[in-house]
């Protein structure tokens, strides 16, 4: 007798996997616990790299903590009275600032001033965004190595350009007057296409039919800048700004590379908070004091930060 073959019934899933089935679809119902869910292991990777590092910084600075030792005792806050006596950190922050104030100034309005320009060649600016942002993918070191070799005092192209010029020959990383101004310039090369990039988006994002209306009622190309565009770039002005003031004060590989025995250049004599903070921490082992350092340096970003808000925000 002929016939079809039995159908065989599918398994039954078992408990476990039932289970798991049943809390899955719960889940896609309820959306807060699948976002959860889907956002967990980034979050808890940002906590483990992030937010974990910043409180055992901050739990050490109490702590008289060096790995050299086997007894590490807790000296309240002996580290941070320490510091108002530290004049190679005092001088390190001071340099710091200096660094940032004119490396964010110079780059920003030298980026704004080269994104307004572009901004009369439109076909032709990504062009030219794309040349200007070539600097900002080539890591800190190598380009830091370029930029010694053309300081160099002997055979570098910067001194051989000017003596053309009639100008002598200056040691710009020998020279202690010279040195901040060097690390300036390699800090604008590099990171000034980015914020071309930035303004660039900004400026074509300004409705042209305000910048109609402004040429009807006659205004000046400065008072379109000054009434129209700035305010209108306001928003991202406060991006850039607090970007670049970060960006600034972590300074610390072009300084490493173009002043640590750099032909005769004062190695260390350019001290910057991060660098300061590196030696106490990974040269003499001194990661109680180096996380009092680091503290103080994050505490006084954060309050640069919030005047910065305040002074743009929105009146």
């Amino acid at each position: 007798m002929s016939g079809a073959p039995p159908q065989l019934a599918s398994p039954l899933p078992s408990a476990p996997v039932a289970r798991w089935r049943r809390a899955w679809t719960g889940m896609r119902r309820n959306h807060i616990g699948f976002v959860l869910c889907a956002l967990g292991p980034i979050m808890a990777l940002f906590v483990l790299i992030r937010i974990y590092p910043i409180v055992e910084t901050v739990r050490l600075s109490f702590y008289n903590y060096n790995i050299t030792q086997r007894r590490n005792p807790f000296v309240g806050f002996a580290n941070y009275i320490r510091l108002f006596d530290d004049d190679p950190f005092r001088t390190a922050l001071l340099n710091t600032i200096g660094y940032t104030a004119l490396t964010v100034v110079v780059t920003l309005l030298l980026a704004l001033a080269i994104a307004i320009l572009l901004r009369s060649i439109e076909r032709a600016a990504p062009v030219f965004e794309l040349l200007f942002y070539v600097p900002m993918v080539i890591p800190w070191v190598p380009a830091a190595v370029i930029w010694k070799w053309i300081y160099d005092p002997a055979y570098g192209a910067l001194n051989y350009m000017l003596s053309g010029l009639g100008i002598p020959k200056l040691g710009w990383l020998q020279e202690p007057h010279l040195i901040l101004y060097a690390i300036v310039m390699v800090s604008v090369w590099k990171l000034v296409g980015y914020f071309v990039v930035i303004y660039g988006v900004g400026l074509r994002s300004i409705p042209e039919e305000l910048l109609e209306a402004a040429d009807l009622d006659g205004a000046t190309a400065w008072k379109k800048l000054r009434y129209v565009v700035l305010p209108l770039l306001r928003p991202i002005i406060l991006f850039t700004v607090i970007t670049c003031t970060i960006i600034c004060f972590n300074v610390f590989a072009p300084v490493y590379v173009l002043t640590a025995s750099s032909q005769g250049a004062p190695a260390y004599d350019f001290k910057v908070v991060v660098g300061e903070i590196y030696q106490n921490g990974f040269v003499f082992y001194h990661m109680g004091y180096a996380g009092s350092q680091c503290v103080v340096v994050l505490l006084f970003v954060m309050s640069l930060l919030v005047v910065q808000f305040l002074a743009f925000r929105e009146k």
